[in-house]
């Protein structure tokens, strides 16, 4: 969307949807939790306590284009 090749508001109404379920991982320590480990079968009891860098980095990413999509409106 910030790039230009989907232009159709429903997939600003879908990018802003599943922004604001992920913001919901987020404890108020600030850790981002229930994050699948690396190399691993996925988990079934997946909790709050699971977090790794990578699943912090994909959530920045996004968080900066959420950003760049709320200048943008």
């Amino acid at each position: 969307m910030n790039n230009g090749i989907l232009k159709d508001a429903k997939y600003r109404e879908a990018a802003e949807k599943g922004w604001e379920a992920l913001k919901k991982y987020v404890q108020p320590s600030g850790k981002l939790g229930y994050v699948q480990p690396v190399g691993h079968a996925p988990f079934k009891n997946l909790t709050a306590e699971h977090t790794h860098v990578y699943g912090v980095g994909a959530f920045l990413l996004a968080a900066t284009e959420m950003c760049k999509m709320k200048e943008t409106q």
